[in-house]
């Protein structure tokens, strides 16, 4: 068969792969224009707490539809101890901010991108970027495209060649196919490694209208997380009924015995939080990793054919809680350029120059580098970190010096040296999950039968060098439990198992694996988890 030509190929239909088709779409009509979603459903993969500036909707021009859900009217920051709950000065002002469902909002924005002329495919595996030399040409699929109600699309087949003279990488944190970019041509040279978090969230169901307050947002810093970690938890009122409960822990930290699921539940069992919650039931649990890195850590943004947008660049800026707004304006920068070069046909990276300076001359990024110091001066401690971020926000990021990462989140781990503490779960409580309540609430689609998308560089190690010097971490940091190792009395007969089909896609294993021998790949299109209606 063919190949399959269009004008631009955009993988990923999150914030910024579909801001920046919905203005290709409306401003340059002519081009034929194709999204990929490996998600069986627009939004299905998508996690987010979520703030979002109206201005920032406002900025797609798509119609007063997107400004839904609750608005912010009430906020406050909380420093928590074992048992106690201390207020904090207000770190952020997020007041007329909307409290979405980003897989909803998504899946409303792909309904008017679709009507504009632009063919989205869910459930569809952009499995392999193709390449001459190194200029990026189109992508390689790796399933069948579904229909929003999963049945196949006809006419794309597994293993066809889409083409086209620019693709946007839109994937995401840690996607595959923006790190085969990265990796290939080096776009992260001179640049600082890139951190990141692993953030939980739950969606929960109060037993009364009038029980919450929609748009009271509550944030925490402290307890679980020790003096020497980075994180965080935020409950916010989405209606009178409904809250979104979630918690974030950095991928920097260093002790090996750590389990963040764990520290999760702790979190939700602390006196403040147990009583929102107590009366209520979970529907909803999903995981998911997010980059903060920040301004230091920003790849080249364009390369000859192909471009970077959203978090898959790095755009988050976590210190002021602003991910989906950036991903929005990148996707519309993106979009810009990518018009104007078709009318110079020029798509090298040379031509596609523009967007990198659109970006570095916007008034979003200005603020990413203004708080380019706050997330590493966590990393001296949360005490002083938080007397540094004031600093920083008084000074409005006029400091002189910028702080520089120096090794990656997997560099960061301890050697195991001494027997491991891990911290045992709370007794069992209606708000406590363990493992396997939690991924029930995922609504994962598991094919017992796939290949297996978790794969092993080494397939040795995990029972040589990793259980011996790192204590095999991924059967811990794992929100899903996937990594399994069982040591019967002959230690020599240990057992290493991929539970592949209960994978979440947060992909922490592909980036906290201190020995860099994970690799998260694609799994079929369609499959895993559906955090669409989160």
């Amino acid at each position: 068969m063919s190949d399959l030509r269009f004008d631009v190929i955009i993988v990923g239909a999150g914030p910024a792969g579909l801001a920046a088709a919905w203005r290709l779409a409306n401003r340059f009509p002519a081009l034929k224009i194709v999204v990929l979603e490996k998600a069986a459903r627009v939004g299905g993969h998508l996690l987010s707490g979520a703030l979002v500036d109206p201005a920032d909707l406002h900025a797609l021009e798509a119609g007063d539809q997107a400004l839904s859900g609750a608005v912010v009217t009430r906020e406050s920051l909380l420093f928590l101890s074992r048992r106690h709950a201390l207020p904090l000065p207000q770190l952020w002002n997020h007041d007329g901010c909307h409290l979405l469902s980003l897989g909803g909002w998504c899946r409303w924005l792909a309904g008017r991108v679709e009507a504009a002329g632009v063919e989205i495919y869910p459930g569809f595996v952009a499995a392999g970027l193709l390449w001459e030399r190194d200029r990026l040409t189109g992508v390689i699929t790796g399933d069948h495209g579904r229909r929003a109600d999963g049945t196949p699309k006809p006419g794309f087949q597994p293993g066809i060649v889409l083409r086209a003279p620019v693709t946007l990488l839109a994937e995401g944190c840690r996607g595959h196919l923006t790190r085969e970019a990265i990796e290939r041509l080096h776009l992260d040279q001179g640049r600082t490694p890139q951190t990141h978090g692993l953030g939980f969230k739950e969606l929960w169901e109060l037993p009364a209208e009038g029980a919450a307050h929609p748009g009271e947002v509550l944030h925490t810093l402290g307890w679980p997380l020790k003096a020497d970690q980075y994180g965080g938890g935020f409950v916010y009122a989405l209606a009178s009924d409904r809250l979104a409960v979630g918690w974030v822990a950095g991928l920097d930290y260093r002790d090996g015995g750590f389990d963040p699921f764990i520290a999760f539940q702790h979190w939700k069992n602390h006196p403040r939080i147990r009583r929102l919650l107590q009366r209520g039931r979970p529907l909803a649990f999903g995981a998911k990793t997010l980059v903060e890195g920040g301004w230091q850590s920003l790849p080249r943004l364009v390369f000859d054919g192909g471009m970077l947008v959203g978090d898959g660049a790095g755009f988050l800026n976590a210190a002021r809680l602003k991910g989906i707004g950036n991903a929005i304006q990148s996707g519309l920068a993106a979009a810009e350029t990518v018009g104007e070069a078709f009318g110079g046909g020029d798509f090298s990276a040379h031509g596609l120059r523009a967007y990198p300076e659109r970006v570095y001359g916007s008034a979003w990024l200005a603020d990413l580098k203004a708080v380019r110091n706050v997330r590493p001066g966590f990393r001296v401690g949360m005490v002083p970190g938080l007397i540094h971020a004031a600093w920083e926000w008084a000074s409005r990021g006029g400091s002189p010096w910028t702080w520089r990462w120096t090794v990656s989140d997997r560099e960061r781990l301890r050697a195991v040296t001494t027997p491991l503490l891990t911290s045992p779960p709370p007794q069992p409580a209606p708000w406590i999950l363990d493992r396997p309540a939690a991924l029930a609430l995922s609504a994962l689609t598991r094919q017992d039968d796939q290949p297996l998308h978790l794969r092993l560089r080494d397939s040795r190690l995990p029972l040589e060098a990793g259980r011996t010097r790192f204590a095999n971490p991924e059967t811990r940091f794992c929100p899903a439990g996937v990594y399994e190792l069982k040591i019967p009395p002959a230690v020599s007969a240990a057992v290493y198992r991929i539970h592949g089909a209960d994978c979440l896609h947060c992909k922490c294993c592909d980036i906290k694996d201190p020995l860099d021998n994970i690799r998260w790949t694609p799994p079929e299109g369609g499959g895993g988890p559906d955090f669409g209606g989160m």
